[in-house]
């Protein structure tokens, strides 16, 4: 077929560009927006998770090597002073069993001796040097757990050890879990404080947030004191009569 002496065959026929008509061409913005978003929060929450998990396994690696370096050092060079010390044995827990036990001078020894510790590490986190004292502070009471643990099982063989174990409880349950969360607080205002700082009103958040951690912790650590002076001897006492 012709049309005026051109075929139609060679005739090509291109669509028009929606501009040239007056449309705009649509575009999927919210759909590409929302599997951002997803994916940058999925992406948090798995790293927020990574990063709790690592900071958790640190502290525990921390403890566990004071606490190995502690039972080496006993079993390698303070088989000796074990053997010298009446400290752990039968002799000792058997005194310790008939002492009339005061509640309240008690609780405000272990009160003053908890707060202290916590007041440094507290006071620690203010300075660059917070991360060094929690890693510190970690790594001595793996080693005085070890120590104290390993002349206990010298001198009283398996049930030294469970005199241990029971000598903790039940205040430990409730040290264990707020010890960590305050010393990952400590660490974290110790680490994030050179940026944030510089800026006053993010600062001052930060600096709001520490004081109320420092306050949970007193209220936390009053609790285990309560736990450990009032508690604990009238726990333990059934373990001091089967020696």
């Amino acid at each position: 077929m012709k049309i005026k002496g051109v075929e139609l065959k060679n005739i090509t026929i291109r669509p028009l560009q929606l501009k040239a008509l007056g449309f705009r061409q649509a575009r999927p913005v919210k759909s590409v927006k929302f599997q951002s978003r997803y994916l940058k929060k999925s992406g948090g929450v798995k790293a927020a998770k990574e990063s709790w998990f690592q900071g958790k396994d640190f502290f525990l690696t921390l403890f566990l090597s004071g606490f190995v370096l502690g039972v080496l050092y006993i079993t390698v060079f303070g088989k000796e002073a074990v053997h010298h010390t009446s400290l752990l044995s039968p002799y000792f827990f058997s005194k310790y069993e008939r002492l009339e036990f005061a509640p309240e001078e008690l609780f405000l020894y272990t009160l003053k001796s908890r707060l202290s510790t916590f007041f440094l590490l507290w006071l620690a986190g203010l300075t660059i040097l917070g991360a060094l004292a929690v890693y510190g502070y970690l790594f001595w009471i793996g080693a005085a757990l070890g120590i104290t643990m390993t002349t206990a099982a010298m001198k009283m063989g398996l049930m030294g050890i469970v005199l241990c174990i029971a000598s903790g409880l039940p205040h430990f349950i409730l040290y264990i879990p707020s010890v960590y969360w305050i010393l990952k607080q400590i660490c974290e205002m110790s680490g994030n404080q050179e940026h944030k700082f510089r800026q006053w009103n993010n600062g001052r958040k930060q600096f709001f947030s520490y004081l109320l951690v420092g306050a949970l912790g007193i209220a936390l650590l009053f609790a285990g004191a309560f736990l450990e002076s009032y508690v604990n001897p009238f726990f333990l006492r059934p373990f001091l009569k089967r020696i």
